[in-house]
Parts: C-alpha cells; structure tokens; sequence
C-alpha cells in the first residue's frame, strides 16, 4: 500500500501567545531532544510503519533559518518553505501532486504537537469506518492535527488546509490515541519531552552511549575529570563540561553546548550551540539562542551579556577559526607564567584559570566520549552517578 506523508512545521496564527511552538524563535520541532531532532524522530516513526515517502512544509522566520538548515535531520527530505497562506497552499499542492501520481493513502500531520501513534491502527480505522477523511483526537477528544485522508478526497483535503486544519468539510469518526503525547507549546512542554525521554516514560530514547547507569554521553562529547554529572543526565554530541562543572536532577545538554568552570546546571536543558559562563547557577529553565525561559516563572528573557549566555557558531570552520584564536592569546601568557615560574621556583604554581575559551583547550586533561562500548571503562570511577530510589 502506497502511503504518504505531509509534515507540517509551524502554522501557528498567534506566535506572540505562549503557545507559539517556539523556543528563542527557532520552531521546536526542529529542536533536539536528547540528540535528535523532534521533527527527525516523528520521521522515524512514519519509516518504521513503512510511510517513506514524505514531504516537509516549514514557515520558519528569516532570522532563525541558518539553525533550521543545521538541525540534523533527513537531508533528502523534500523541504518546501512558505508562509502566511501560501504555507497552507503549498500543502494543499502536495497533496493534489501524492494523489496524481496514485498515492493510495495520504497522513496530513503538524509538528506542532508531538504523538505516539500506531499508525497501523489508526490506518485500520480509517478503512473499517470506510471515511474519505480520519481525524486523531486526545482523551479530551481534541483534534491533535493528525488525519489520514483518500486521494479522491480533494474538496476534502482543501477545506483542511483552508482552514488550518481546524475544521472538515464532513463529519468522520476520530480515532482516539492511546499513545504518549506532548503538545509542544512552550519550553516547558520541550524539558517535559526529553525528562520523560530519560525516565522511559516515553519512545524517546537518548542517542548516546550509556556510560554509567542514568548517564548518557554522545560522541565526540568532553567532560572534564573535575566535573561531576548526577545521574539521569544527558549530555550531547561534542558538548563540552568544563572543570568544577554540576550537571544535576536530569539536566540534558544538546549537541554542541557547553558549561563553563563552576557553573550548575540543574533540572534544566541547554539547546545545541549554547555556551554558559563560568560560575553560574542555571536551574528549572531551558537555555538557547541567548534566551532564558524560565519553567517555574514561565517568562523567556533575552540574555545580552555574553560572558553569561552565548551561541557558538553554527559553522564547524567559524568555530576552529575562534578556538585557533583565543589559543594564539593565550600562549603568550603561558610563556610569561613560565619564565616567572623558572625564576621563581620557591613560589607555588598558579591555579588554571576559568572562564575563558582558550582554558577548555589547555586546562587540565578532559574525558572524552568513547567510540565504542568495550572504551567506556576509560571513564574514571570519579565521574559521579547518584541516583535516589523511591517514590520521590
């Protein structure tokens, strides 16, 4: 059966409401969690009930399109951008285009919200109630922007589309989902995503290694030996902890972030390219694209001081280029401290200094995520994993 799908990445009337789907700008689903791109993982589950043929619409801004173009997800997806109405049109084409080359099925859904659906089931439904057009509803029967549709269907299909997907031309039985679901409106829906991802409580399961119980660390990621990590704690693909560093009470951090000197992260997530200063206390909050949104007070700020909240370039080259220069100003220094060292040798070494980015490339030695498992007892017994049984 020749079945096809329409991801839809955005759409929302109001993104100045809390329930913008955004986070620092940037669409959530094309943020990770734990690893992987939220968009990535619902593609993962259209292959893996045998829906490879999809086609992604995206209305992200202007300002934000150099990190969607970075989010690693399938890159021979075929991506189409648009906004305001012209987004829902250019659904509208690809589902007349799926049912002229004889689609047997088209699934329409919204990332926008994320669903553990069995689409097997759903599909079963869809054929046993013998509807042109089926509509995936929560417990509360609310639409969750998820529907299965004929090819024949096309006045159907447009008076979706034309309305956002909030209204059908005819009346279909909906097919309640039994599976996890998680909205996706806010920063907080996003930490709740990846903490259920780390505690099993859903199908999103860290792409890294387990180096010890609870804690998992990506390839290429860097932990310094004085650094602790408590477990359950996620910590991404080449990110960096930097010495004297608390990662605690499920912090996950995305690929490319790193915690400077000191700082504690706790019960919070960084988002990829995110880099925090030294000696910070960062808890309860998702941190990225210098904002800060805040899970107990629910507001979002914008951090303007990069010495606390940065962004590292999405560029692999940008960011050689910046490393390659702060070590160059940073040797002759050495240099200096080395000749007052020789001339001075009664008088006790300097303490490494914090703070700085040259200091994550010459401070004391860092470990590094293994390529493989039989590596992952390179890991020293100091790399703290805590863990608190009970019902708390």
């Amino acid at each position: 059966m020749d079945i096809r799908a329409i991801l839809l990445v955005g759409g929302v009337e109001d993104p100045e409401t809390g329930a913008s789907e955004r986070v620092g700008g940037v669409p959530s689903a094309y943020l990770d969690a734990l690893g992987v791109p939220v968009v990535e993982r619902v593609l993962r589950r259209l292959r893996h009930y045998g829906i490879c043929r999809a086609t992604l619409i995206s209305d992200v801004p202007a300002a934000n399109m150099p990190f969607a173009q970075r989010a690693e997800f399938d890159r021979g997806l075929p991506h189409l951008e648009a906004e305001g109405d012209e987004f829902w049109d250019a659904a509208e084409e690809t589902f007349h285009g799926y049912a002229n080359e004889g689609a047997d099925l088209v699934v329409a859904l919204r990332v926008g919200p994320y669903i553990e659906v069995d689409y097997d089931e759903m599909i079963q439904h869809h054929l046993d109630h013998h509807c042109v057009i089926s509509m995936a509803v929560d417990a509360e029967s609310s639409s969750l922007e998820l529907f299965v549709l004929d090819p024949a269907a096309r006045f159907d299909a447009r008076k979706l589309f034309q309305s956002h997907m909030q209204h059908l031309r005819r009346d279909c039985e909906p097919f309640p989902v039994k599976g996890y679901l998680n909205r996706l409106k806010n920063a907080a829906d996003l930490r709740r995503l990846t903490v259920d991802g780390l505690m099993g409580r859903n199908a999103v399961r860290p792409e890294a290694m387990e180096i010890k119980p609870g804690v998992f660390v990506g390839r290429g990621a860097r932990i310094h030996r004085l650094a602790r990590v408590v477990a359950p704690a996620f910590i991404g693909a080449r990110a960096k902890v930097h010495a004297s560093a608390l990662i605690t009470r499920g912090s996950v951090l995305e690929h490319h972030a790193e915690v400077d000197c000191g700082t504690v992260v706790e019960n919070s997530t960084l988002l990829p390219f995110t880099r925090l200063g030294a000696g910070l206390d960062v808890t309860h909050a998702v941190v990225g694209f210098r904002h800060l949104a805040h899970l107990t007070r629910n507001v979002e700020v914008e951090i303007t001081d990069a010495k606390l909240v940065d962004m590292l370039p999405l560029s692999a080259v940008s960011r050689l280029a910046g490393s390659t220069a702060a070590l160059f100003a940073f040797l002759p220094k050495q240099i200096y401290r080395g000749f007052q060292a020789l001339s001075h040798r009664e008088e006790p070494a300097d303490n490494p200094e914090c703070g700085g980015p040259a200091n994550a490339l010459l401070d004391a030695p860092v470990l590094e995520a293994p390529a493989s498992g039989v590596e992952s007892s390179e890991f020293p017994s100091n790399l703290a994993v805590l863990r608190r049984y009970g019902d708390h």
